[in-house]
């Protein structure tokens, strides 16, 4: 670790502590508060070796530290907060964009001008009024993506069947896909509207045919005078992650118990290379680390 360039997340916490006379619990819940609503630039939270915290399992910890529930360890917790560290860099960003007095040990040249020149507003990190909101926000998300990825079996299934749909299928669809619209709707997040909406058409067109889903695609295929015209929904291949996603979980799962990860998020981004589907690196940690979750509950 270059000691110029990083602070360890309890001196920064225990810094702006004595600076503004607020407790440290308290600091620390604003940091993370912050961290959450995306007030801190890309890579300000990391492990020593480089690995980027997921702003949620940051988050995660701070809730168990201050006696709150989340879906983490106190353990886990705990290791994460002591080896966290934050980038210099990133503080005085967002000290600068929220008129905040960065800690000692964290100022340049630049905030010790700016000092004399207007003094800052706060003399610690002010209260985030969306810092809760956020994160449920982001859990939604993530749950959300899980479930899409549910979705995206069913349809899997359901596009190769050589039978007429049952009523069992139907309300197996009907239970997932309210559990995903809730979460999609909790989440606010318009791609995942989105994409939630291009499966729900291409169930119906598998479903309310009364043919076989085989036998409607093969129809469709012919109907179709465009080779560049597709259906709605995803392309092919695109379903059926859990298997894969499993296998990745149980690798993860043997990674953190042997010391080779100490996050969840950064087990699941040594696999992105090898995780099914057609998202981004994003969605794809989401997906993994919210399925080890659901496997592996704290």
């Amino acid at each position: 670790m270059a000691a110029s360039k990083y602070i360890v997340l309890e001196d920064l916490v225990n810094g702006w502590s004595a600076q503004s006379g607020e407790l440290p619990l308290l600091i620390l819940r604003r940091v993370c508060d912050w961290a959450i609503c995306g007030q801190f630039p890309e890579r300000t939270f990391l492990l020593s070796n480089g690995e980027q915290i997921d702003v949620l399992q940051l988050h995660w910890a701070m809730r168990r530290e201050i006696g709150l529930h989340a879906p983490i360890s106190r353990d886990q917790a705990a290791k994460l907060l002591e080896s966290a560290i934050v980038s210099k860099v990133g503080i005085r960003s967002f000290c600068e964009h929220l008129g905040v007095e960065p800690p000692p040990g964290v100022w340049s040249l630049k905030s010790r001008v700016r000092r004399f020149v207007g003094k800052p507003t706060h003399l610690g990190p002010p209260d985030c009024p969306e810092g809760a909101v956020a994160a449920v926000r982001r859990e939604a998300s993530d749950l959300a993506i899980v479930g899409l990825g549910a979705l995206e079996d069913l349809i899997a299934v359901r596009r190769h069947s050589t039978q007429v749909v049952h009523e069992r299928e139907l309300d197996a669809w009907r239970r997932r896909y309210d559990d995903v619209r809730t979460n999609v709707e909790a989440s606010d997040d318009p791609e995942l509207r989105a994409e939630l909406d291009d499966l729900e058409t291409e169930w119906k067109s598998l479903t309310t045919s009364g043919q076989p889903a085989s036998e409607v695609i093969s129809q469709q295929v012919h109907i179709s005078d465009s080779p560049n015209r597709r259906s709605a929904g995803r392309p092919p291949g695109s379903g059926s992650y859990e298997a894969g996603d499993i296998e990745l979980v149980e690798e993860m799962r043997a990674d953190l118990l042997a010391g080779k990860h100490t996050s969840i998020a950064g087990a699941a981004r040594a696999r992105l290379s090898r995780a099914k589907g057609y998202g981004s690196e994003a969605s794809k940690e989401k997906r993994l680390t919210t399925r080890y979750s659901e496997r592996y509950p704290a």
